[in-house]
C-alpha cells in the first residue's frame, strides 16, 4: 500500500512513519509544503507532489496540537487545523484517495456530563483547538465522505530512537519519581491517556474503516491523578510523590465501542502502560535506567 503521511517530524507522525514503513511504501510530505497559510498556489503544489507519489491512503497526522498557542493564536491554528484538511479531502476526491484524518478528544471539552461520550455525543468545544478539530471533521467529511476521522486522546511514549518527544504523563511521572519533587495532578479531570505506540500498531487497521468519525483512545472513567497513581504501582515507583489537587470539572472520557465494534481493541489507560512496560524492558531492566 503506498501511504502519503503528513506531519511526519512530530510526536505522532515520526512514529507513525516508522512502523508503517515496515511493511507500506511512504512518503513523507514535506513540511514547507503545508506549512503557513493554503494560498491558492500553496494548494496547487500540495496537489502536485501528492499527485507525483499517488497515494492509496493520505494519513494526515499534522496539527497544531498544543491547546495554549492555538488560543492565542487562532488565524494559524484555523489554517493548521480547518483549512489544510479541507484541501487534503478535496486532493482525496480527486484522486480517490481514502483520507484518514487525526482528531482529538478536546472536541467532548464542554459536555456537561461525565460521559464517557460516544461519537453522537452533542458536543460545544469550550477551546480554539476544540472547535477547530470539529469543524475540520463536518468540513472534510462533506468534501470526501469516505474520511476516516480518528478522534484521538492525550498520548505518551518514552523518549527514544531519536524521535521526536513532547511532555506527557509518563515523562513527567519518571521525571518526579527520579527528582523526588511533588507532581500535582488533578482528581477533578477525567480522560483516557493513550500508549502512542498501541494507536499506530492498529492504524492500518483504521484505513479499511467506513468514512465517519471514530473515537481512537484508550477509554477511561478515572482521573488524571488516579491514572497516574495506578501507572506509580506498575512501574513500582516509590509513593508519596503524586498529590492529588481538585481543578475545575471536565470530562474527556471517550467512549470507543464504534471501534471495539470493527475488531479494534486499544487497552484502556491503565493497561496501556504495562504494554509500554514490556516494550521497553522497564519489567526487567527497571525504569531508571531509561530516564538516565
Amino acid at each position: 500500500m503506498k501511504i502519503l503521511l503528513t506531519g511526519a517530524t512530530g510526536f505522532l507522525g515520526a512514529r507513525a512513519e516508522l512502523f508503517l514503513r515496515q511493511e507500506h511504501d511512504v512518503y513523507a510530505l514535506p513540511s514547507a509544503l503545508i506549512r503557513g497559510e493554503m494560498a491558492g498556489e500553496r494548494a496547487e503544489q500540495l496537489y502536485e507532489a501528492i499527485a507525483a507519489f499517488a497515494p492509496d491512503v493520505l494519513l494526515h497526522t499534522a496539527a497544531i496540537s498544543d491547546t495554549a498557542y492555538a488560543e492565542q493564536h487562532p488565524e494559524e491554528s484555523r489554517q493548521a487545523n480547518v483549512v489544510l484538511p479541507q484541501a487534503l479531502a478535496r486532493i482525496a476526491m480527486k484522486m480517490n484517495a481514502k483520507l484518514i484524518s487525526c482528531s482529538s478528544d478536546q472536541v467532548y471539552n464542554g459536555c456537561a456530563c461525565k460521559g464517557p461520550f460516544d461519537e453522537n455525543a452533542r458536543l460545544s468545544p469550550q477551546n480554539v483547538y476544540g472547535r477547530h478539530k470539529l469543524e475540520a471533521e463536518d468540513r472534510v467529511s462533506q468534501l470526501a465522505p469516505d474520511t476516516v476521522s480518528l478522534r484521538l486522546s492525550w498520548m505518551y511514549d518514552l523518549p527514544a530512537f531519536s524521535l521526536p518527544t513532547h511532555r506527557n504523563l509518563l515523562t513527567d511521572l519518571l521525571a518526579a519519581a527520579l527528582q523526588q519533587v511533588p507532581l500535582r495532578l488533578s482528581q477533578s479531570d477525567l480522560r483516557g491517556i493513550t500508549y502512542v505506540r498501541h494507536v499506530i500498531a492498529n492504524l492500518p487497521r483504521a484505513f479499511t474503516l467506513s468514512g465517519g468519525v471514530y473515537n481512537f483512545g484508550s477509554e477511561s472513567a478515572q482521573s488524571v491523578w488516579q491514572i497516574a497513581e495506578a501507572w506509580r504501582e506498575a512501574l513500582d515507583l516509590d509513593e508519596g510523590f503524586l498529590q492529588p489537587v481538585e481543578g475545575m470539572p471536565r470530562s474527556l472520557c471517550m467512549d470507543c465501542a464504534k471501534i471495539k465494534e470493527e475488531g479494534i481493541l486499544l487497552d484502556d489507560a491503565c493497561d496501556g502502560i504495562k504494554r509500554c512496560i514490556r516494550d521497553y524492558g522497564l519489567d526487567s531492566l527497571g525504569w531508571s535506567a531509561i530516564i538516565n
